[in-house]
């Protein structure tokens, strides 16, 4: 058996040496561009492929489909369409109008380290297009049963390869200009790694994070994303602002303004939200470095330092970012997913995004930051007060008599036997919990006529999967077209807008993601009580204090918060007097 494989590595060897040199007149010297579609596939060489950072990932279906989009535009592809099945495990099927391949490069397209994108070690300085790291083909073979048609303009006649079990079939197909790709059973023979992939839910918002990034970075290809046999995602051909409309919302592309910087050899555009609207994520934040979606920490601290004083805490702005710049100056082989770049200039980047937000941003004014007032005692040190915090004391539940209101914040009460100090928003919260969660009186609905909501692809998921958890609230939401929703009722104390409201309440669906039933309900419910409870700063009559503490005692558990924080310190006549040495 290690002579029949040592003879195959030799054979294999003499083959790519013979191909090597077969090509090396002809390799090129200037600059591979994404409009040079043409170029034959060829295998690298070991020098080349030895400096490649990881070679291709196949972590979860979100991972095939990105290669295999980027294969799409770097082929000159105008309309790419994506299609998933249970989150991307049952089917992955990529086509795209590009240029296609002949039967020559199809073959050896599924050979590792096969690509038409780089020839030399001088290419990894210069990359231009979004592959550069083989066409992931095998990688994706290896783990599916893998099926491409494809067809350049060449030939009458297409090509059809099908990989099962590492057995290839090579037919001759009928088939329009361009590729289709399709794998079905992702991992089917790797079922160690399916374990770690996450729920078809969670899959499918992954892969639908991808084709929308793409979408707004390449706004001139149409782009169509189908789950489960529904178009998710319609994007035809468009302009910049209008493909922001359609992967967002109209209403997001209404809210935008223009972003443009250049200097030399560097160029920042795109669009930025106005400071009026904004996101309780950066969920919303695209930068793209020469077309190429990254992630960037400090791209998103220069996007959002110009915005200080002009949006409220912990509030980001939504944001379609391109930097575009000589590819020698920026290193797109630093990581596995290609993800991340490194910028052999970065403070000019930096500066030059901060400068183009500051100029972008130049008429809309500063505001005060009114959240509230600031906790007097902020530098005092807790063991001065500490007695203050005394939670552990029996309490009875009689009637508390309101005296005042500390610094907007607290309320003072007397009580038969001393006196309490209740948080006036901690305690309005739990009553409000336990009206949602049906622990204390029945609550009230009012009726809307609420705007249609548009969300993002992702949410828009998350909601549609568990519409009957919102219902349980009170909300009455109900799916009103792609990615869209009409609210038409919430809770009476609610005091938000349905926007407001559905935007918190997605928020912390997304960091629930695993949860569903009366777990998922609670965490909504206690996000939806702390939005509509009163706020530090919030100053309230006599008449407004004494029903606040009513309506605690009424309820079944009033001493602390959906969060865990106690709702009121109780101090007894007796502590007073020992305190006051009265004893």
């Amino acid at each position: 058996m290690n002579d029949k494989n040592d003879m195959a590595r030799i054979d294999t060897e003499r083959w790519v040496a013979t191909e090597r040199e077969a090509r090396v007149d002809t390799e090129p010297g200037s600059v591979s561009t994404r409009a040079d579609a043409t170029r034959s596939v060829h295998i690298l060489s070991k020098t080349v492929s030895d400096r490649i950072a990881a070679g291709e990932v196949v972590e979860r279906p979100a991972s095939i489909v990105k290669e295999l989009v980027e294969n799409a535009i770097d082929a000159g592809a105008t309309t790419i369409s994506v299609e998933i099945r249970e989150g991307g495990l049952q089917l992955i099927r990529v086509g795209d109008n590009g240029s296609g391949m002949t039967r020559d490069d199809a073959e050896l397209s599924v050979e590792r380290f096969a690509t038409s994108k780089i020839s030399s070690e001088r290419d990894l300085q210069t990359v231009r297009t979004l592959g550069f790291r083989g066409e992931a083909l095998p990688s994706i073979a290896a783990v599916s049963q893998f099926e491409m048609l494809t067809r350049d303009k060449g030939n009458v006649q297409g090509t059809r390869i099908r990989i099962v079990d590492e057995r290839k079939e090579l037919d001759v197909a009928g088939a329009p200009i361009g590729t289709l790709i399709t794998a079905r059973e992702l991992f089917y023979n790797v079922p160690a790694r399916k374990k770690f992939l996450k729920a078809p839910l969670r899959e499918t918002e992954l892969v639908t994070k991808i084709v929308s990034q793409y979408a707004l970075a390449y706004p001139r290809i149409g782009f169509r994303l189908a789950v489960d046999g529904k178009d998710s995602l319609l994007a035809p051909p468009s302009s910049p602002l209008e493909r922001i409309g359609a992967v967002w919302s109209r209403e997001a592309a209404s809210e935008m303004i223009a972003v443009e910087y250049e200097s030399f050899d560097l160029k920042v555009r795109g669009f930025i939200s106005k400071p009026s609207f904004a996101r309780a994520s950066r969920d919303w934040q695209n930068f793209f470095v020469n077309g190429r979606p990254i992630r960037s920490g400090l791209l998103a601290v220069m996007l959002e330092r110009p915005y200080a004083g002009r949006l409220p805490e912990n509030r980001h702005p939504l944001a379609v970012i391109h930097i575009e710049l000589d590819p020698q100056y920026v290193d797109v082989n630093v990581h596995p997913r290609k993800a991340e770049v490194r910028f052999f200039q970065e403070r000019s980047i930096y500066g030059a995004t901060q400068q183009a937000v500051e100029h972008a941003l130049r008429d809309f004014p500063f505001t005060q930051n009114a959240e509230g007032m600031e906790w007097p005692f902020a530098n005092v040190p807790e063991s001065s007060f500490g007695a203050l915090r005394e939670t552990q004391a029996e309490y009875r539940a009689g009637t508390w008599r309101a005296l005042g209101q500390i610094h907007n914040t607290y309320l003072l009460a007397q009580t038969p036997d001393g006196f309490v100090i209740v948080d006036q928003h901690a305690a309005q919260e739990q009553i409000y919990f336990e009206r949602l969660t049906g622990g204390g009186q029945e609550t009230a609905i009012s009726t809307l006529q609420s705007p249609v909501i548009s969300l993002m692809p992702n949410e828009a998921l998350l909601v549609n999967a568990h519409l009957d958890e919102y219902r349980a609230l009170g909300i009455d939401v109900e799916p009103f077209g792609a990615n869209t929703f009409r609210v038409s009722a919430l809770p009476d104390f609610v005091k938000l807008s349905a926007r407001e409201a559905l935007d918190i309440l997605v928020m912390e669906h997304d960091k629930y993601r695993a949860l569903d039933g009366d777990a998922l309900r609670d965490k909504l419910a206690s996000k939806l009580a702390c939005g509509s409870a009163l706020k530090a700063g919030d100053a309230l009559t006599l008449e407004q204090q004494q029903n606040l503490l009513n309506e605690l005692l009424e309820i079944y558990s009033p001493a602390t918060c959906p969060h865990g924080r106690p709702t009121f310190v109780y101090v007894t006549l007796e502590e007073l007097e020992r305190r006051f040495l009265r004893s």
